[in-house]
C-alpha cells in the first residue's frame, strides 16, 4: 500500500485517521451537520492507491449509515471538494453523482 501518497492526498482535504470498529479509517467530519464520512476501497479498507475506486460513506452522529457513493478514483472526490463552496454543496454534488449511478444501473 502506498499509505504516504494516500495520506498526503486526503489530509489537505480535511480527512483524519480514525479508529472505527477497531479498524484504521480515513474520516471526514461535517461538524455543522452532525455527520461524518469515511473513504474506503470496495473491501471497506483504506484505499491502497489513489487510482482505485473509492467509496465515500456518510454516517450520522449515532454512527448510523446514511448513504454512500462510489467514485472511480481519489481525484474524483478531490474535484468535488475543490468545486464545492460549502458542506451543503459538497454533499449535494456527491448525492447527485450517487443518483446518476443508480439511474445508470437501473437503465
Amino acid at each position: 500500500m502506498d499509505g504516504d501518497a494516500v495520506e498526503s492526498y486526503f489530509e489537505p482535504l480535511g480527512f483524519e485517521w480514525a479508529h472505527i470498529d477497531d479498524e484504521e479509517t480515513l474520516c471526514y467530519s461535517f461538524d455543522d451537520q452532525g455527520l461524518y464520512a469515511t473513504v474506503t476501497d470496495d473491501m471497506g479498507r483504506i484505499p491502497e492507491s489513489l487510482d482505485t475506486p473509492i467509496i465515500f460513506t456518510v454516517y450520522d452522529d449515532n454512527d448510523s449509515f446514511q448513504w454512500s457513493v462510489t467514485l472511480d478514483k481519489a481525484d474524483d472526490l478531490g474535484d468535488v471538494f475543490a468545486r464545492s463552496e460549502n458542506t451543503d454543496e459538497l454533499l449535494a454534488t456527491l448525492q447527485d453523482i450517487r443518483q446518476e449511478h443508480i439511474e445508470h444501473f437501473n437503465s
